[in-house]
């Protein structure tokens, strides 16, 4: 069988309708957005797993999961005029984040639930030692010497600063991944027409 080796040491054996999912960014608060959206689009679920990547999963529960996935989401997209504000504020995110909550949502309604651990991964930008085994680069990296790296960056896949500014072993790490894979990979030369808001003069910082 499979099984999951967790940055605590931990080993969990994935089984059919067991599957495993790291522990979700969204906290399940009385009132809260997490609840509303549930209750919405999963009413008589209950508390749901709150779930991140990574998920591994026995092919059959993912075979059984992935139509009603696919539904959820795209409903979830289509009432996107009348959502509830709480769940476009940025620590939400539903607009980009809408197949997650198609995910748990589909899962939940088939009954399947999950071994949930917040040790699946290391967050780039959050945790500082490298124990879990994938690194999950969505947060913007403040470095040393007053250096940045955020994946928004329009040049973040070839600007990318020298590993000895990291400020902790995760950043340095990835930093060096992202120079040896452009080292291998070479750079494309592809330009996206604009400056990412996130990138803009102001924000960053070199």
């Amino acid at each position: 069988g499979v099984s999951v080796h967790l940055g605590d040491g931990k080993v969990v054996p994935v089984t059919k309708k067991k599957p495993f999912g790291q522990k979700g960014y969204m906290d399940w608060v009385k009132g809260g957005p997490f609840e509303s959206l549930t209750k919405k689009y999963c009413p008589g679920c209950g508390q749901v797993d709150a779930l991140a990547v990574p998920i591994v999963i026995h092919r059959d529960d993912l075979a059984a999961i992935a139509p009603l996935w696919l539904s959820i989401t795209e409903e979830i997209r289509r009432d996107k005029p009348t959502w509830n504000p709480a769940w476009n504020h940025e620590r939400f995110a539903l607009s980009w984040t809408t197949e997650m909550y198609g995910y748990i949502f589909a899962a939940a309604k088939l009954g399947i639930k999950h071994s949930v651990s917040d040790r699946g991964q290391e967050i780039a930008g959050f945790n500082s030692l490298v124990r879990a085994p994938i690194i999950h680069y969505s947060l913007k990296l403040e470095l040393k010497n007053q250096k940045s790296w955020h994946k928004y960056y329009e040049d973040a896949g070839t600007n990318i600063p020298d590993p000895s500014n990291g400020k902790n072993e995760v950043q340095t790490r990835i930093l060096t991944e992202f120079k040896e894979a452009l080292a291998f990979c070479h750079t494309t030369n592809h330009s996206y027409g604009g400056i990412s808001y996130f990138a803009s003069a102001k924000r960053r910082r070199r």
